[in-house]
């Protein structure tokens, strides 16, 4: 069906109508009676939020079709590069600020680290500031207009990220902070950490340029404010690239860098300088 979005006989119950959103068909029915009535009919049915704008701002471009509210399509459904939206039933823990708007009846809880990880964060300088949302409802997520990317984890598979790169993860993923061990190069850069993920459950990650480098092809040196996250299994050490004398005083990835061993895979982005070494 190749038409603009409207009122049209619903294909499945011809009693009623359905709102063609202008690429597919979506829940929203009326009284086939008379179109103007049902969209009266469906605005009263959603609490006063009709699914079809009227005349006037239909015209705008801020009510264009790639502006509207996606279909819930699953756990996650994206809805556009920097957000999206979470059906719960299974809470969700998300960084502090990501939440954006709801829908229905969900609650937010601060989530404490527990003694452990919290001694991990102290000992590391930074740590994960998680919030706990349950409830009945569908949550909008965003990181600072960030790129957002949904990752699957399987029962057991693991996956490390950058905490600047985390947005959340579902309740059923279990994680841990972990620090990177380095000597002098390591303390140049006030300490360097990570959040080790491990499944089942999904996780969304924000990136806006990522690079996914495969450390097989050679050894991968990476600038530390460039990572985003790396798969299970790689070593990771502090590579310096100068003097012990000239690492006083400097964090760029000119002076040092994280060394991934070979194996699997580095996500950078455009943040700092990435080294590959023949």
């Amino acid at each position: 069906m190749d038409t603009d979005a409207a009122w049209h006989p619903d294909p499945q119950n011809p009693a009623q109508l359905r709102w063609w959103d202008g690429s597919q068909w979506t829940e929203h029915t009326a009284p086939l009676s008379d179109p103007n009535s049902g969209a009266v009919a469906a605005t009263q049915q959603y609490g006063g939020h009709s699914a079809a704008p009227s005349a006037g701002l239909a015209n705008s471009t801020l009510f264009a079709q790639e502006n509207r509210e996606r279909e819930t399509t699953g756990r996650m459904t994206r809805q556009n590069p920097a957000v999206v939206k979470v059906t719960l039933g299974a809470p969700l823990l998300v960084t502090r600020g990501a939440m954006i708007a709801y829908q229905g009846d969900v609650q937010f809880a601060y989530e404490g680290s527990g003694a452990k990880r919290f001694v991990k964060a102290s000992l590391t300088g930074e740590g994960v500031r998680l919030m706990r949302c349950s409830g009945a409802g569908e949550l909008f997520v965003s990181h600072h207009s960030r790129k957002l990317h949904l990752l699957e984890l399987a029962p057991g598979e693991q996956i490390s990220a950058s905490s600047r790169a985390l947005l959340g993860f579902d309740d059923t993923v279990s994680w841990d902070i972990n620090a990177i061990k380095g000597g002098i190069g390591a303390a140049a850069a006030g300490g360097l950490f990570n959040v080790t993920l491990t499944g089942p459950g999904a996780i969304i990650l924000a990136s806006d340029w990522p690079v996914v480098l495969d450390t097989s092809e050679a050894r991968t040196c990476v600038d530390p404010n460039a990572v985003v996250a790396w798969t299970a299994g790689l070593q990771v050490s502090v590579r310096s690239s100068f003097s012990a004398g000239a690492l006083i005083g400097r964090g760029s990835g000119e002076a040092f860098q994280l060394e991934f061993s070979p194996g699997g895979f580095v996500i950078v982005e455009p943040e700092g300088i990435v080294h590959t070494v023949a």
